[in-house]
Order: C-alpha cells, then structure tokens, then sequence
C-alpha cells in the first residue's frame, strides 16, 4: 500500500531544495514555454490553462527535464474538481501537485501524495484575514500570494512560523520588483515573463 504522507514528504522537500537553488517558478500556458525553462535552469512549473490532454504531454516533458510539476486545477478544462479528479491526476497523469484557491482540493490533492498550493488574493486587510483563515482550515504545503507586488507592504504581518512555505506570483515584470519580492519569508516568485526564467539568487 502506498504511504502518501511519505510521498508527500518527499515531494515537499524536493520542492524547497528546487527552490533554494532556483527561487523561479515559471507559469506555463502551453507546451512550447517548456524547452525554454530548461534552458533557463527552472525546477518547478506551473501549468496555469489549458486542458487534460496538454497537461499528460506537459507531464511527461517536466519529469524528463527533472522538473516539479503543478497543474492550477481551477483553470484546467476537462478535470473534475473532486477527490476522483484529484486521483487521475496523481495516478494517470502523474503531476506533483496542484495549484487552487479551494481548500477542499488542496486536501483532497493531499490524500493521493500531491502537494496542494492554496492561492490567495490579497486585495485589501480584510482578504489578508480571510486568507490567513483559510489557510490554518485547508493546511496546504504551501501558499501563493497574489499579486506578488503586495508582499514588500505586508511581509511584516505574515509570520513564517504560522505559514507555510510562501511563494509570490503575479504582476511581476522587472528583476528589481523580483529581488525586491524574493527575500524571507518569500521561497520564490512565480511568472509567466520568460525573460525572468533565467534570474539567479546572488
């Protein structure tokens, strides 16, 4: 029988040493992205649209490349957002996680050994409450915070010692707004800017 707690684990470590290295997540929205964030030395993608059957090629290119992969469940055609959808992306098209704002999937993706990514919207305080509840209800493995530009003005009220590891996504266009978002309790900025695949951390 198959220990998903463990799987889970071990993914969750791959992904903070992935990211420790390489703070980029890049944001894919189709196939032809993928051979560049080889290139540009990316661990971890997220598939942010699309449908089932790109997401199987996407898959199987990412774990050829020795890429973690994240499918952002919300936004994919032809995947159910239950407990079974979450089983057929774990068993038959063979993602290491997921990224969504329903913490009911984040636990269900968690039950079949994926890693569940809760996204938040911090659009003003009373979001960041919102948010921050959700999260202790859904306990996902990690957080993406949106739009990233947000996270310099309230870093001072999220305490990592709450939180799970933290990522920021959206709205990021320059490498200053990236090193100036990229700093604890940040673990890394998601984007879909390829020009910005390539950052290192100094």
């Amino acid at each position: 029988m198959i220990n998903y707690r463990s799987v889970r684990q071990k993914r969750l470590q791959s992904l903070k040493e992935g990211l420790a290295r390489k703070p980029i997540i890049a944001g894919l929205k189709g196939l032809k992205e993928v051979l560049r964030t080889r290139e540009a030395g990316v661990k971890v993608c997220f598939y942010l649209t699309g449908d089932i059957f790109e997401l199987r090629r996407l898959a199987k290119l990412c774990k050829e490349q020795g890429q973690m992969l994240f499918a952002h469940v919300d936004l994919i055609g032809g995947i159910a957002k239950d407990g079974p959808g979450m089983e057929v992306l774990a068993n038959e098209v063979g993602i290491d996680g997921v990224l969504t704002t329903k913490g009911y999937l984040v636990t269900a993706a968690q039950k079949v050994g994926m890693l569940g990514i809760q996204r938040l919207f911090m659009l003003d305080s009373e979001a960041l409450k919102t948010g921050l509840r959700m999260i202790q209800s859904s306990q996902p493995d990690a957080v993406e915070i949106l739009p990233a530009l947000v996270l310099p003005a309230v870093r001072e009220r999220l305490s990592p010692h709450e939180l799970p590891p933290m990522i920021a996504g959206g709205l990021v266009e320059t490498k200053d707004e990236l090193e100036r978002i990229v700093k604890p309790p940040v673990l890394a900025v998601s984007t879909s800017r390829s020009e910005l695949w390539n950052y290192e951390r100094v």
